[in-house]
């Protein structure tokens, strides 16, 4: 047995890719040993292993997107020997990061405030921004060991307070949110091997209105109708969908530091990722009216759980971040849709 932690989600012994046509298995000539999906993947990094799946398959995306009931992380112990040594990642980090020491804790903390159904998904974004801003702030004053006081923090009527305040303070605008978010779409779709499917783009623009000469109003008339429509089509039929996706994506992808910048950069990244699915996700839903598909949403999120993991995508994002990535209450009214209504407290 290895010393080294292992975190697994318990959802991904029990998978097995059935499509000979995943578009993450390369080709071959050897017919006689199909080759092996890999997307079950290993990490290692900073004497971690983690194990999870890539939702580049859509196989992956079935498995991961419709499960019923919660999430299970576990930490055991990993036999020697089952890291397989062609399917391991090991990234490099271009200088040590003091948010590395704490990573268990971070990283078990961020998972349950982004399955706290005590808030709709939008506000635990919100909290986990702030959650993530005062740890970095707590490492950074050598308080690291300490994390833990900040969540214990937020139980506190002061707390829920001010952070019911701070919600009523974001301002949300359809139209601000659609430019900043299209933005990045085009400029994604315009890069060589780009992720997106062309139909991808083509719907979203068709159903926001965004296709032809922008006519203001009618991008403003049709925004609430496609939000109505990912309401009956998606999030109605498939309650946990878009709560899987955010577990899985930051378990898998973006933490921890995946991408170069710190936990806040790696956070927006995360955010307006998330963002763009649930665009693309929304065109979807209003173009073809009526119930999605598990294969239908598989085929979307399989491209769209890409977009951290191509050059040119992530590039387009962190284009568009980087002028307001300092400014976290303007990057607030862009991004989320926030209906505030304070929850009973739990007894």
């Amino acid at each position: 047995m290895t010393e080294h932690l292992c975190v697994a989600p318990r959802y991904v012994p029990s998978f097995i890719c059935p499509e000979s046509t995943c578009p993450l298995v390369p080709t071959t000539t050897n017919h006689a040993l199909p080759p092996r999906c890999p997307a079950l993947r290993d990490l290692h990094i900073s004497g971690i292993f983690e194990r999870s799946l890539l939702l580049a398959c859509p196989a992956a995306c079935g498995h991961v997107l419709f499960q019923t009931g919660a999430f299970h992380f576990q930490t055991t112990k990993l036999p020697a020997g089952r890291l397989r040594a062609a399917n391991q990642q090991v990234p490099t980090l271009g200088e040590p990061l003091p948010e590395l020491s704490y990573i268990l804790d971070l990283q078990r903390t961020c998972m349950k405030i982004l399955s706290n159904r005590r808030y709709p998904l939008d506000v635990r974004l919100i909290l986990l921004g702030i959650y993530l801003e005062d740890a970095v702030d707590f490492i950074e004053q050598g308080q690291g060991y300490e994390l833990g006081k900040i969540i214990k923090s937020y139980d506190s009527p002061m707390f829920e307070a001010r952070f019911h305040e701070a919600l009523r303070n974001v301002k949300f605008e359809p139209l601000q949110h659609l430019n900043f978010l299209w933005g990045i779409v085009r400029d994604i779709a315009s890069a060589p091997h780009s992720p997106l499917a062309r139909e991808d783009v083509s719907r979203a623009a068709r159903a926001f209105h965004l296709d032809g000469t922008p006519d203001l109003q009618h991008i403003a008339r049709a925004f609430p109708v496609c939000r109505r429509s990912l309401e009956s089509y998606v999030t109605i039929p498939f309650p946990q969908l878009f709560e899987n996706f955010l577990l899985h994506q930051w378990f898998t992808e973006l933490y921890p530091c995946a991408v170069h910048g710190g936990l806040i950069h790696n956070y927006w990244v995360f955010v307006i990722t998330a963002k763009l699915y649930e665009l693309l996700l929304t065109g979807l839903a209003a173009i073809e009216r009526q119930i999605l598909t598990g294969h239908q949403i598989a085929a979307l999120t399989s491209r769209g759980a890409r977009l951290p993991q191509s050059p040119a995508a992530l590039q387009s994002i962190e284009k568009a971040l980087a002028p307001h990535e300092e400014d976290s209450l303007w990057m607030f009214n862009v991004l989320f849709h926030v209906q505030e209504k304070t929850p009973e407290r739990q007894s």
